[in-house]
């Protein structure tokens, strides 16, 4: 289907310079029949300045009051490393006395192509972290901000991102990212997040660890 869709195309829309690179030599298209129409995070997404907001909305989830926690959102779908997440996850939580909990944002019950929850949820009950680790499903745009304001980060640890916006998102509420290096994020939020390559779980540790134990300015 793809291979037909761009044989009859004029024109191959992508979502960021990076995507463009990667499609163009996967599908071996001429660059100058690509362009970019980038994406953008809707208005709703801005720091939050009510911290009981930010409680609320932790405590709807079931965050108790005084934790820290990291947000992922998305789908569940191998190619996001959510697995490889949950065991960062873990391996941070065990360093800290305070440990952070995880929100795993996003559609549950959708058909979706080659879902990967049952080796997520695996990963989880190997790991022991069940008590640390909330499904809240799909949560509003509304809702969602008051979540990424107060988060200590928003993790997006994909194999790939053609753009990345949930950490756009997450920027944009005052959120530091940890993502993935192969995106256009490094570029996009410079001086705004840590950047790790994908699968590698020590880098996504340490990442997470830093910014759990890093003082304010």
């Amino acid at each position: 289907k793809v291979a037909l869709a761009i044989r009859q195309s004029r024109l191959v829309l992508s979502v960021s310079d990076y995507a463009a690179h990667e499609v163009a030599d996967a599908h071996g298209i001429a660059p100058e029949r690509v362009r970019v129409a980038l994406e953008a995070p809707s208005a709703i997404y801005r720091e939050a300045v009510d911290p009981s907001a930010i409680r609320a909305g932790a405590t709807r989830v079931g965050i108790p009051s005084g934790a820290p926690w990291l947000v992922y959102v998305g789908g569940f779908n191998p190619h996001k490393h959510v697995d490889v997440l949950v065991r960062a996850h873990a391996a941070v939580a065990a360093r800290l006395t305070n440990p952070p909990h995880l929100l795993l944002v996003g559609e549950l019950k959708a058909d979706v192509f080659h879902g990967s929850q049952n080796d997520i949820r695996a990963a989880i009950a190997f790991a022991g972290t069940e008590a640390l680790i909330h499904w809240p499903g799909f949560v509003p745009d509304a809702d969602l901000r008051h979540l990424l304001a107060g988060a200590t980060a928003l993790v997006l640890a994909s194999a790939s991102e053609g753009f990345g916006l949930p950490a756009i998102e997450a920027a944009c509420c005052g959120a530091p990212v940890i993502a993935t290096t192969e995106s256009p994020l490094p570029g996009l939020l410079a001086g705004g997040g840590l950047f790790v390559p994908p699968g590698d779980l020590g880098a996504l540790v340490e990442a997470m660890h830093q910014l759990l134990t890093d003082e304010p300015a």
